[in-house]
C-alpha cells in the first residue's frame, strides 16, 4: 500500500482533545475556569484603569469599613508588600483613605473616599456584568449552588484566614 505524503503546508483540522484523568481534577479545572475568567475579565474592567486586584481591594473595603491592609492581604491571599504597592496607588488617586487606628502607627483603617464609593459602584455593575456572561450558562439555581460548593470548599480549607464565605 502506497502512503501519500503529508504537505507541511496543509494544517491539520483542529481536534478536541480528551481529558482523561484531567476531566475530573479540579486543579486543571478551575485552573482553565481563572484563565477564561481573566481574559474575558477584560471586556468588562480593563477600561476602569485599575490593577489587578484593587477592584477586589475596593470591594472589600466597601465591605468592610476600617479594614486594615494586612486584613486585606490575607482575605487576597497576597503578600503584605503586594497589597501595600496597589493600596498607596489608590491612596494617590484619591479612592482610598488611610487613618491610623488607636495610636499603632503599623495598623490603618482603610475607607473608600467618595471618587472611591463611585469607583466601586462603576466595578461593582461591571463584575455582575461579567458574571452574568460567565455563569451564562447555567440556570439560576444552578449559579446560587456553584457558588456555594466553591465558598463551601474555600471556607474548608482557609480555616486560618479571617473571611466570612457565608
Amino acid at each position: 500500500m502506497k502512503k501519500t505524503p503529508v504537505s507541511r503546508t496543509t494544517a491539520a483540522a483542529p481536534r478536541r482533545l480528551k481529558l482523561g484523568p484531567l476531566r475530573d481534577n479540579l486543579g486543571y479545572l478551575t485552573r482553565v475556569l481563572r484563565n477564561v475568567t481573566q481574559q474575558s475579565s477584560a471586556r468588562h474592567v480593563d477600561d476602569l484603569g485599575h490593577a489587578t486586584g484593587q477592584i477586589t481591594m475596593l470591594g472589600l473595603i466597601a465591605a468592610n469599613e476600617g479594614v486594615s491592609q494586612n486584613e486585606l492581604a490575607g482575605a487576597m491571599l497576597m503578600r503584605k508588600s503586594q497589597v501595600t504597592s496597589l493600596i498607596q496607588d489608590l491612596v494617590e488617586r484619591g479612592l482610598v483613605q488611610r487613618a491610623e487606628q488607636g495610636g499603632d502607627r503599623r495598623y490603618n483603617a482603610l475607607t473608600l473616599t467618595p471618587p472611591g464609593q463611585q469607583a466601586w459602584k462603576r466595578a461593582r455593575d461591571r463584575i455582575h456584568q461579567h458574571s452574568d456572561e460567565l455563569l451564562g450558562a447555567l440556570s439560576p439555581d444552578e449559579r446560587e449552588q456553584l457558588t456555594a460548593l466553591v465558598r463551601k470548599l474555600l471556607a474548608a480549607h482557609l480555616q486560618d484566614a479571617e473571611i466570612d464565605f457565608d
